[in-house]
């Protein structure tokens, strides 16, 4: 399901252009308010070994704005859009949102709308994917130097790692493994856009482009819901279908 979210400015927000943080520190707020349900995303989420998912994704920030000494300033009217596979997760968040308001930081906003959606994949055949957000920031730590590297989309093992963290969360939500692949390319050969973004202090590269994903439906819907690739509940790996 999608919660779009439309906040009416009262007075700017001004935000760090590197902002996903604060935007999911807004999410937990949000659900915080919702007692044990809302501990459990925030701490612990579903596990698969070691490997923790919170099965939650949200957008970047929409509307106009200008940025000025590395900050991005909203005068009007901005939104963003969660998705999430569970109905009550959202719910909550809507609630919340209504009841309380959303704050960023000191900034407090109690002029909302929103809208439920309940958008589903609905073939199985190859489509279109446009990928709106930074899609893929799984990266591989070399044990020698420390240091982290991101596949790019010119390597096979880029589209390999998303597939393999498709299975790993298939799995610690629904406790058994998908029994097929999903196969990902890029659209008409088209060079992606090198993203580079901070997140707490470390940095997170991506690859802005469209694409094209086949598999079984339900597969590709559980990844319009969650997300591509890795850290979809810090901001990364939301998709739409063109």
């Amino acid at each position: 399901m999608q919660l779009m979210i439309y906040i009416n400015l009262e007075s700017p927000l001004i935000l760090p252009v590197n902002y996903n943080h604060i935007l999911q520190a807004v999410i937990y707020q949000g659900i915080g308010k919702a007692s044990d349900f809302g501990n459990f995303m925030h701490e612990e989420g579903y596990y698969l070994g070691q490997r923790q998912y919170k099965m939650f994704q949200f957008s970047q920030l929409s509307g106009k704005y200008s940025i000025k000494n590395n900050q991005i300033v909203f005068r009007n009217q901005v939104s963003f859009e969660v998705r999430s596979l569970d109905p009550v997760f959202l719910r909550l968040l809507g609630e919340s949102f209504w009841r309380y308001g959303i704050t960023f930081g000191s900034q407090k906003y109690g002029d909302i709308q929103m809208e439920l959606y309940d958008y589903t994949v609905e073939e199985n055949t190859e489509r279109d994917e446009a990928v709106p957000e930074t899609v893929e920031v799984i990266g591989v730590k070399f044990k020698k130097s420390g240091k982290t590297y991101y596949f790019d989309p010119e390597e096979s093992l880029f589209y390999q790692s998303i597939n393999g963290n498709f299975f790993r969360k298939y799995q610690a939500y629904y406790g058994v493994p998908p029994i097929s692949d999903i196969q990902m390319n890029l659209c008409d050969n088209k060079v992606p856009r090198k993203i580079v973004t901070k997140y707490k202090g470390i940095y997170i590269t991506g690859w802005l482009g469209n694409y094209k994903i086949s598999g079984e439906r339900k597969y590709l819907d559980f990844l319009y819901q969650t997300g591509l690739g890795a850290k979809n509940s810090q901001g990364f790996g939301m998709f739409s279908i063109l």
